[in-house]
């Protein structure tokens, strides 16, 4: 996460979380009395049309696609500050 971070906004140079587990895309909740996991909660954020489900499915990471899409003319309209 700080690598990606760093890479997308350079002035950041350290990172720190409370614990190792905030970095974790998946939560198991399990049972406090066997310790059985119940089920997978998915801590990521919900996708801003609802297709992540079926963006995984075809294989595609609806993380690293961001608000723009790619165009004609290359990857991307980019916001470039000034």
């Amino acid at each position: 996460a700080a690598m990606y971070l760093n890479a997308r906004m350079p002035e950041i140079t350290s990172i720190t979380v409370a614990s190792a587990e905030d970095l974790n895309d998946f939560e198991e909740v399990t049972d406090e009395f066997t310790g059985e996991v119940l089920y997978v909660e998915d801590k990521r954020s919900p996708d801003f049309n609802g297709d992540r489900e079926t963006m995984e499915y075809q294989g595609l990471d609806p993380d690293a696609r961001g608000p723009f899409p790619p165009s004609v003319f290359g990857s991307g309209v980019k916001i470039i500050p000034t």
